[in-house]
């Protein structure tokens, strides 16, 4: 099927007091990300909010595409940061570690694998 969907669960991350301001207040919110994935400190969405609502929409998604039977491709775009976060769940690695992760930059691709238990 080729067609664009728009899904809310790939928004970007709310940065609750820091929403529509500069970005390099971003890092006052990442400084806490390492420490607690839950907090939501300066009013922030919490990076395992962005892990489970992320995670949703990919199973959704796959649920969707794999019911044709065979393989298939999806491209998800979303700011770079939950794209990050959405990362640490497939590596099933801690949300507090999205920002040791490679730096996604602007328009490149970036395959998500599902590691193994």
């Amino acid at each position: 099927r080729d067609r664009v969907v728009f899904d809310t669960r790939l928004r970007e991350r709310y940065f609750g007091d820091f929403n529509g301001g500069p970005d390099d207040c971003y890092h006052k919110v990442w400084e806490v990300d390492c420490v607690d994935p839950n907090h939501e400190e300066f009013n922030v969405e919490s990076v395992t909010s962005v892990v489970r609502r992320t995670t949703e929409a990919v199973r959704d998604v796959d649920a969707e595409l794999r019911g044709d039977g065979g393989t298939w491709a999806c491209v998800l775009v979303a700011h770079g940061d939950v794209l990050q976060i959405l990362q640490t769940g497939f590596q099933k690695i801690d949300g507090s570690l999205h920002r040791t992760l490679p730096h996604l930059e602007t328009a490149t691709l970036r395959a998500l694998d599902l590691m193994a238990d």
